[in-house]
């Protein structure tokens, strides 16, 4: 799923009216929230070195014995990968709000397309076989407050990762809202009136762009099931892993969301610093274990391409006909297919047919890549080429 910045902001200043002064710090301050990066589908040009809230130890977590845990993992490539309680959804016709009115004071609307989404079955087995295994030894659980969050498993590589988790809260979750709705538009999101934050990153300065997928089926009011997807914002290096960041806030995150009547500007934004300022973090390294290695297409300045299982990578600067200003713009990311030995294929996203079968995408990436996490397993194997915007990349 994309997001462009307009969209970011759009979800950043909901309820208020924002001058130019505060435009330029949320630029700069939102961008640092781990909390709200998952939203955007493009990463800032300019980057930021560290965030407002300081990390603190890292915890001890929940662990079960290991035979049995691994013995469990089949389960969750289901989870990740599957289709058994995952639906797949056509292409919707729609409405949505532009912030207007019109003449009669009724909302102004604008048509829309919601691209259709298909899920596949997946073989547990040969997804173990093809991503090593997994690259969880033990879940993670931790309490958020009255929220208990368990991250189940997770298989990354050097463009993202697929993770699966819980999120339970006796009475009902209401940290996270996610549905049917928001599982086919921008992925579940957090309630304002909420006190803790938790976000997938690694252990380096490298955080995680991320759509969450809410498993309707298998989820109650009490105990929400999720798939997350994950891309880094930069190419991940070897010796850095996936970590779990936890966020406490000093109150609720609606007590500074909207700016309060007679209070400037510099005001609101200085009690959005001290709220910020106060909060803590605990990081959780999830694994120490090897990413999934992937292949490379490298063809010089007439493309490069690399994918694994679950995700691939697209210099979009690279034979495509694009300038490097062209190439950051998920705009002119249209159309992305992987074509099989047997003669079948797999449409990753086709904005022309409205067609989007992946998990999530995040352009700028070190610049001009843009990452692509599958919505299944792909067997990289049974890979003849690889088509990218009508050009078409052979596997050799």
């Amino acid at each position: 799923m994309k997001f462009s910045e307009k969209e970011m902001k759009e979800i950043l200043s909901q309820h208020i009216q924002i001058s130019d002064t505060v435009n330029s710090r949320l630029d700069d301050t939102y961008k640092m929230l781990r909390s709200e990066q998952r939203q955007n589908g493009r990463i800032p040009r300019r980057r930021k070195s560290s965030y407002i809230a300081a990390a603190i130890a890292m915890a001890a977590c929940l662990a079960v014995p290991g035979a049995v845990y691994a013995a469990s993992n089949l389960d969750f490539f289901e989870a990740m990968f599957g289709n058994s309680t995952k639906k797949s959804t056509p292409v919707i016709e729609t409405e949505v709000d532009t912030g207007k009115t019109n003449e009669d004071g009724t909302p102004k609307t604008s048509p829309f397309t919601i691209p259709s989404h298909e899920f596949v079955s997946v073989d547990p087995k040969q997804a173990q076989e093809l991503t090593g295994g997994g690259c969880m030894s033990e879940p993670v659980e931790k309490q958020l407050g009255d929220h208990t969050l368990c991250v189940e498993n997770m298989v990354y590589d050097q463009n993202g990762a697929v993770a699966v988790f819980t999120l339970e809260r006796p009475g009902g979750v209401t940290m996270l809202l996610g549905n049917a709705d928001t599982n086919v538009r921008k992925g579940a999101y957090f309630s304002e009136d909420r006190n803790y934050d938790f976000s997938f990153g690694t252990t380096s300065d490298i955080f995680a762009g991320c759509n969450i997928y809410v498993d309707t089926e298998k989820s109650t009011p009490d105990k929400m099931y999720c798939t997350a997807y994950l891309l880094w914002a930069e190419i991940l290096p070897e010796g850095v892993f996936p970590q779990l960041s936890i966020t406490k806030y000093p109150g609720s995150v609606k007590d500074i969301s909207i700016k309060e009547d007679g209070m400037t500007d510099e005001e609101w934004l200085q009690k959005t610093d001290e709220f910020y300022a106060q909060a803590e973090t605990e990081e959780i390294t999830l694994t120490d274990k090897p990413r999934i290695p992937v292949q490379t297409i490298d063809q010089g300045q007439n493309g490069c391409i690399t994918y694994s299982p679950i995700s691939i990578g697209v210099d979009m600067s690279k034979g495509l006909g694009l300038s490097e200003e062209d190439a950051y713009d998920l705009i002119n990311n249209n159309m992305l297919e992987i074509k099989y030995k047997d003669g079948t294929s797999y449409i990753v996203m086709d904005t022309g047919n409205h067609i989007e079968n992946n998990g999530y995408v995040l352009g700028g990436v070190s610049e001009t890549w843009t990452m692509t996490a599958f919505n299944r397993i792909v067997d990289i194997n049974e890979i003849q080429e690889i088509v990218v915007n009508g050009a078409t990349f052979p596997v050799e």
